[in-house]
């Protein structure tokens, strides 16, 4: 009986999240297609920064963040350093997008390139990679949360059953509310992760070392050389370390659910002002860093056999069970809440710009009624492929895992030129685009990652975006007919 707290905690924060964003959805039984896809592009500052901040406190955040502080020590503060470059990026970019968005009534990522570039195959083809990329994000997703659950209710509920549970229950409020009940439920998660990681983040290092600079002074002590920056092997050195961080920054908002989001800004001014603020939701990264380093000293002569599970093992061993609730509640919802967006915009993807515009000839023909109904059972059986791909062959899709980021990056030429220069053609974007794609997969999954140039090492990522880059300019410069839609 020692769990019955913490599975009361667990399934007060699953069963309540998932009634906080089916509410939209039984308010409005009738929500039109666009209220559904994009919230019918309203959403004022704040709302929308809980969507955007709800991409940064995912499953990674939450475990990852302190498991690679536990393991892989100062080479974990690129988290920081990527992320604040990133929203520079955006300050920029997703103005543009907003506004293209609005003007034309665009609702995903590819919608945006096969406007741009007046070419509907190369938006189908943009769909069909994103959809690949964000197919093993969501089985990240769902694996985390098995993980967290089954470690937080000690092993009383399965991660099988968790997964189930969970999932189910995200299919059924995005299917109701879609983007709506995604952003109603991001408040609540979003305050939730960031108070249980300024609390457990300040708490613990206190606790065990009395203080943050006693604690670095005995992770030293332990482990010489382990806070070094970025890394302390020969092939990670500091040109990998700025070519990840460039990579990771330029890349975080080429995921197609981030153009979803965008498009979902009432103006321009509301992506430019969350870009300014934020960052501060990413120092809040900061304090999982410092569970994970307090775990270096608790656990130095007892490793753990899991190095993503520092945070949920530490407060296992430190609190009572229900605190280890509250903090798998918060970790689950950290899972829930953006897989909600990953199931929405791949859905979206599937139905308008592979379904509707890849196989129905007449699509003018195609109401936004039947578009949106088409995306909403495309929900379930999303669900239904993660579930199975995550419970049967959770190893199945771990290459295209790997590959994620620095595929989903190659998108940056097309999106980012696109935008802003005249003179890119659709020909340039296509042979960027499978240059830098064929690239990522050859180097990373040949194990030629880091790049060796020399005596320097390039992240393979960053090196298949620069010859991306450098073969779409080219091949625009040479076809290019000097004309550009107005955006």
């Amino acid at each position: 009986m020692d769990n019955f707290g913490a599975l009361i905690i667990l399934f007060a924060f699953i069963i309540g999240i998932s009634i906080l964003g089916a509410i939209p959805g039984l308010k409005d039984r009738k929500m039109s297609a666009e209220n559904w896809a994009v919230g019918g592009r309203n959403f004022g500052r704040w709302l929308n920064w809980f969507i955007m901040c709800g991409e940064v406190y995912t499953a990674f955040a939450f475990l990852g963040a302190s498991g690679w502080a536990y393991a892989r020590g100062g080479p974990t503060f690129y988290i920081l350093a990527y992320g604040g470059l990133a929203y520079l990026v955006g300050y920029h970019v997703l103005p543009r997008v907003c506004a293209l968005g609005h003007r034309h009534k665009l609702v995903t990522q590819a919608d945006m390139v096969e406007y741009l570039y007046s070419s509907r195959p190369l938006g189908i083809f943009i769909s069909c990679v994103g959809v690949a990329f964000l197919l093993p994000y969501l089985q990240l997703q769902l694996t985390a949360l098995g993980l967290i659950v089954e470690v937080a209710s000690l092993g009383a509920i399965g991660r099988v059953q968790a997964m189930l549970i969970a999932f189910v229950m995200v299919a059924a409020f995005v299917f109701l509310s879609g983007l709506k009940g995604v952003a109603s439920t991001a408040v609540f998660k979003d305050v939730s992760m960031i108070a249980a990681m300024l609390i457990f983040g300040i708490y613990l290092p206190y606790h065990y070392c009395g203080g943050f600079s006693e604690m670095f002074t005995a992770v030293e002590s332990i482990k010489p050389d382990f806070l070094t920056f970025p890394g302390g092997t020969k092939n990670l050195d500091v040109t990998w370390g700025m070519s990840t961080i460039a990579l990771t920054a330029l890349g975080f908002y080429m995921w197609p659910h981030f153009s979803t989001n965008t498009f979902s800004a009432k103006d321009p001014d509301v992506p430019r002002h969350n870009a300014i603020y934020l960052p501060f939701a990413q120092l809040a990264l900061i304090f999982p860093m410092l569970v994970g380093f307090t775990a270096v000293i608790v656990y130095a002569s007892n490793p753990l056999p899991r190095t993503d599970m520092a945070f949920l093992f530490l407060v296992k061993d430190t609190f009572p069970t229900w605190v280890l609730g509250i903090l798998g509640g918060a970790g689950a919802l950290a899972c829930m809440i953006p897989a909600a967006d990953l199931l929405l915009s791949t859905s979206l993807l599937i139905s308008r710009n592979i379904y509707v515009r890849g196989f129905r000839h007449n699509d003018e023909h195609v109401t936004p009624e039947h578009m949106k109904n088409v995306a909403r059972y495309l929900i379930l059986i999303l669900t239904a492929v993660a579930l199975y791909l995550s419970i049967f062959h959770a190893n199945l899709l771990v290459n295209l895992l790997l590959t994620g980021y620095a595929g989903v990056t190659q998108f940056f030429p097309i999106i980012v030129l696109g935008l802003f220069w005249k003179k890119a053609s659709k020909l340039g974007a296509v042979c960027g685009l499978i240059v830098g794609e064929f690239l990522v997969f050859f180097l990373i999954l040949s194990k030629m990652d880091p790049v060796a140039l020399g005596s320097v090492h390039i992240n393979a990522g960053f090196f298949a975006l620069c010859i991306n880059t450098l073969v779409f300019v080219i091949v625009s410069m040479i076809t290019s007919s000097g004309k550009t839609k107005m955006i």
